[in-house]
C-alpha cells in the first residue's frame, strides 16, 4: 500500500514543504556529526518510533479497543502510517490543524484504495471559517470521512452549512470536559443537556451524524505512575458516560455510540493491563470501567505524543518500561557546542539551541529544558550526573551538570550533541523536516531518510 500521488492537495500554496527528494540527496548517508548536517536539527530513530507505534497497536488489538491516532506531534505522511499500521482496514486520525487534513490526502487515498476504512477528525471545536476546506478534505475521501468537534450550540449552524456545501453530513463528537476546563462541556451541566438535545434535533433533520462524546485528561501529565494513568483513563471513561447519560435511552437505537478517550499518559496505561505486569485496584477498575454494553457503545482510544515520547511522558511513570525508559524516547535535537565557561561559579557550555529550537515546556522531574543523551559520549564520561539545559533563551541554551556544580563539562567547542526535548509536539514544531535514523541498523548514526514536516494551519 502506497501514497496515491495523484490526489490534489487543497491549498498546498499556501504552506509549501520542503523539496524531499533534494533533501534525500543532501542529506542521506551522512552521519549525524558530518559537518554537513546543519544544526539545530530534528533527528527520529526509527526503530524506536516503530516499536512505540508497534505497541500501541499490539496493546488495543489485544483489549478489542478501537484506536484513533493524533498526528499533530509530528506531522508526517511516514509515521502517520506507522501509528495506523500498513495493512489497517479502519484508518481513524486526529488532526490540530486543516493543513494536517489535507497533506493527509495521498496517505488516505492509499489506505481507501486497499480496501479501508478511513475518518479524519479535527480536534478542535468548529468554526465556520474552516468548513469550505473541511468540506473539499470530506468530498475528496468520501461521506463519512471527516469527524467534528463541538462544545457549544453557536457551532451548529456551522456543521448545517458543511452539509449544504458537501452534500452530506459531517460527523459529530460533543467534547466533553474531564476537569481540564480546556475545551469542552461539563459532563453533567445543564449545558449539555441542551447541546444535545439540539444535536439530536438536527440529526433528526439530517444535518449532522452523531458519533459520540470525546474526552481528554490533560491533566494526567502530572501522574506518577501506572496506577495514576490508569485512573485517569477511568475517568475519561466515567465523564463519557455520564455526557451520555442526558441523552434519551431510545436516541441511538439503530447506531454504537463511540466513548473516545484517551491521552498519551492514560492511552500508554493500556500497555499495563495488555502486558500483565500490573494488578491491584486500579487495574481492576479500569478494567471493568473499559466493559461498556457492546450492542450500544464502542470504546475508542486516542493519543499521538506517545509515537515519539518525551521527557514530560516518561516522568509520568504510565507504563512499564523493561529497560531505561529514556531509550524510548524517538526525538531527539541535534545541536553544536559553540562556547565554554569553565571559569563560572558553576561551569557552562553554549549551545546554539534555544527556545525555538527546543520549546519551552518544562518536565515536572527536573528544572531544565532538555537532557543531554550519551550519544558520542565515552563510556563512564558523565557518570554520576547528568547534562541538562539548565538556561534557555531564543536562540541560545546553557549546558550545566544537573547537580554538581563544580566538574568541568566533558565537551569541546564544535561537538555535536543530541537533546531529549521536553515536549516533543513543540520541540518539533521549529523544523521543517526530520532527519531519520535508526538505531538497529549497522550504521546508527547515518540518516537513513529525510522527512519533511508540514508546516501551518
Amino acid at each position: 500500500m502506497s501514497d496515491s500521488p495523484s490526489v490534489p492537495i487543497p491549498g498546498p500554496l499556501l504552506y509549501p514543504l520542503s523539496a524531499e527528494d533534494e533533501l534525500n540527496a543532501k542529506f542521506v548517508g551522512l552521519p549525524l556529526h558530518h559537518p554537513s548536517i546543519p544544526t539545530p536539527a530534528a533527528v527520529i530513530d526509527l526503530s524506536v518510533a516503530s516499536a512505540n507505534c508497534n505497541a500501541m497497536l499490539a496493546a488495543v488489538s489485544a483489549l478489542s479497543v478501537s484506536f484513533r491516532a493524533h498526528v499533530k506531534t509530528h506531522k508526517t505522511s511516514q509515521l502517520t502510517r506507522l501509528q495506523v499500521g500498513e495493512s489497517s482496514k479502519d484508518v481513524r486520525l486526529i488532526v490540530s490543524t486543516v493543513i494536517e487534513a489535507e497533506q493527509l490526502l495521498p496517505l488516505l487515498h492509499g489506505y481507501i484504495l486497499a480496501g479501508a476504512t478511513v475518518n479524519v477528525l479535527y480536534g478542535v471545536p468548529l468554526g465556520p471559517s474552516l468548513v469550505s476546506r473541511l468540506v473539499k478534505v470530506a468530498k475528496s475521501l468520501g461521506q463519512g470521512s471527516v469527524t467534528v468537534m463541538i462544545d457549544h450550540v453557536d457551532q451548529l449552524p456551522a456543521l448545517q452549512q458543511f452539509k449544504a456545501s458537501a452534500g452530506f453530513p459531517a460527523k459529530v463528537f460533543v467534547k466533553v470536559d474531564a476537569g481540564t476546563h480546556r475545551a469542552g462541556v461539563g459532563p453533567s451541566s445543564p449545558q449539555m443537556k441542551g447541546l444535545l438535545y439540539e444535536i439530536l434535533s438536527l440529526e433528526g433533520a439530517g444535518d449532522l451524524t452523531f458519533n459520540g462524546y470525546y474526552s481528554h485528561a490533560g491533566h494526567s501529565y502530572d501522574g506518577n505512575s501506572p496506577d495514576d494513568a490508569m485512573s485517569m483513563l477511568e475517568l475519561e471513561i466515567d465523564v463519557c458516560k455520564a455526557a451520555a447519560s442526558h441523552a434519551p435511552a431510545h436516541a441511538f437505537k439503530e447506531k454504537r455510540v463511540v466513548f473516545s478517550v484517551g491521552a498519551s499518559p492514560t492511552a500508554l496505561s493500556v500497555q499495563n493491563l495488555q502486558s500483565g505486569k500490573v494488578s491491584g485496584n486500579a487495574a481492576k477498575s479500569l478494567q471493568e470501567a473499559m466493559h461498556l454494553d457492546q450492542a450500544s457503545f464502542e470504546l475508542e482510544l486516542h493519543a499521538g505524543v506517545y509515537a515519539l515520547l518525551d521527557m514530560q511522558q516518561v516522568a509520568t511513570r504510565a507504563r512499564h518500561f523493561d529497560g531505561d525508559p529514556h531509550d524510548a524516547i524517538a526525538l531527539t535535537i541535534l545541536a553544536e557546542v559553540r562556547s565554554l565557561y569553565p571559569e563560572r561559579e558553576r561551569p557552562e557550555a553554549l549551545v546554539a539551541a534555544g527556545t525555538v529550537a527546543l520549546g519551552r515546556e518544562k518536565c515536572k522531574d527536573y528544572s531544565g529544558w532538555g537532557v543531554v543523551t550519551p550519544w558520542r559520549f565515552e563510556e563512564g564520561e558523565d557518570v554520576g550526573d547528568r547534562l541538562i539545559v539548565s538556561r534557555i533563551s531564543q536562540e541560545h541554551g546553557i549546558l550545566a551538570f544537573e547537580h554538581n556544580n563544580h566538574r568541568n563539562l566533558p565537551l569541546k567547542v564544535g561537538q555535536k550533541i543530541r537533546i531529549w526535548p521536553n515536549h516533543a509536539c513543540i520541540a518539533s514544531s521549529g523544523y521543517g523536516w526530520y532527519l531519520v535514523v535508526d538505531s538497529k541498523s549497522e550504521s546508527p548514526d547515518v540518516v537513513k531518510e529525510v522527512w519533511p514536516r508540514w508546516r501551518g494551519w
